[in-house]
């Protein structure tokens, strides 16, 4: 998986968020995936909290465990930063990702929530 087809990958996978990457765009002139990532982070923080679609929560997760381990080093750093960081925010929303989370995005999550002295 690699840094600059992140996105479209992503929206293949989860066609919803396609409107989403298209505003975007037509606002950024490109694809920024850091920004784009982060825009999606609400919607991330939304399906987790309810914990409603644990289809749709467990097919995230899954999409994250590959960003994980089949990502080059700009994906697994997007990974970190840009969304576990967002979920580690509140303790109530990061301890329900827990139970969702592949070994290797937990990894990820307790390293970047060690970094920011939340861990």
């Amino acid at each position: 998986m690699i840094f600059k087809d992140l996105a479209k990958h992503f929206t293949e996978n989860f066609e919803e968020y396609k409107p989403v990457l298209q505003e975007h765009i037509d606002f950024n002139g490109e694809v920024l995936n850091h920004v784009f990532f982060g825009e999606c982070n609400d919607y991330f923080v939304e399906l987790i909290g309810k914990e409603k679609d644990l289809h749709k929560i467990k097919e995230l997760f899954d999409f994250l465990e590959r960003m994980a381990t089949q990502g080059d080093d700009d994906v697994k750093e997007l990974l970190s930063v840009t969304i576990l960081a967002r979920f580690g925010d509140s303790k109530k929303l990061l301890q329900t990702a827990y139970k969702y989370m592949g070994a290797e995005t937990r990894k990820a999550s307790d390293e970047i929530e060690k970094f920011w002295g939340r861990y």
